[in-house]
């Protein structure tokens, strides 16, 4: 694979040692979090990857490659693409023409990551439910701030159409597409990216155990209460008509899995 990009100055390869330990130094920009090698060079390969302009599903170089390239022993390199991978940022695509592609920056992959955190810290699925109520009423919110207008009515108005209840797919399907447009909207992608998360987590913990047609005579009247009040621009009502909706989804959830609600939030 070509590369556009700067090559690093070479040493002398008296051992594996002596070059990983020459590439930390290069690395001195890198967060301080830990002194492992392969932390570096996960986040060089990520560098290369936002620099080179990769997308889902493009290859990365064969191995022999990114051995010279990154001047470190296989198992350093393994290890830092294991990193990438349990992230979802790169996957492995076996068999003939296979090899590492990039993966799919999605919000389920941080809440399956920090499931693990919140049940060491005795985080409950209570609280989770809570907390998704707050995220998603913030993320309308930010919504209706959006100065984009314009673009805000494009993505808002078809969820607005008269006729869509019946014309349009899955209601519950259409439910996760219309949160995550929402978020889009809510023009800062580090705080929508992280108020996505409760819901993405929701969502494969819950929402996809349940009989889904039993939520489906809400929600797109919600969704289209929501997107107006977004596409007129009124915050309060976009925080509190969202804050309505996602409510009577938890009750829902509350009633559904009583037993569960209390219960330590499991890693999945």
């Amino acid at each position: 694979m070509p590369q556009t990009r700067t090559v690093r100055a070479r040493l002398p390869r008296d051992s594996a040692a002596t070059s990983e330990g020459a590439s930390a130094n290069r690395r001195s920009a890198a967060p301080r979090r830990s002194t492992k090698v392969s932390d570096y060079v996960a986040l060089d390969i990520v560098r290369d990857i936002v620099a080179r302009h990769l997308q889902h599903g493009d290859k990365l170089p064969p191995e022999p490659e990114m051995l010279r390239q990154y001047q470190v022993s296989r198992s350093t390199l393994r290890e830092a693409l294991r990193v990438l991978e349990v992230q979802g940022l790169i996957r492995s695509r076996p068999g003939p023409g296979g090899g590492t592609v990039v993966g799919k920056v999605e919000v389920s992959s941080l809440g399956r990551t920090l499931t693990l955190h919140m049940h060491l810290v005795g985080a409950t699925y209570d609280e989770l439910l809570s907390g998704y109520v707050l995220a998603e009423s913030m993320t309308a919110e930010l919504a209706a701030q959006n100065p984009d207008r314009a673009l805000v009515k494009r993505l808002m108005q078809p969820y607005v159409e008269e006729g869509r209840a019946t014309l349009h797919r899955h209601a519950v399907e259409e439910g996760f597409e219309f949160h995550g447009t929402v978020a889009l909207l809510a023009n800062n992608r580090v705080l929508a990216f992280i108020l996505q998360t409760p819901g993405a987590i929701v969502n494969d913990h819950i929402v996809n155990s349940l009989n889904r047609k039993l939520l489906e005579d809400h929600i797109v009247h919600d969704h289209a209460r929501i997107a107006a009040a977004i596409i007129s621009g009124n915050t309060k009502k976009s925080y509190l008509t969202m804050h309505e909706h996602v409510e009577r989804l938890v009750e829902h959830f509350r009633a559904y899995w009583p037993q569960k609600v209390g219960e330590k939030i499991e890693w999945r």
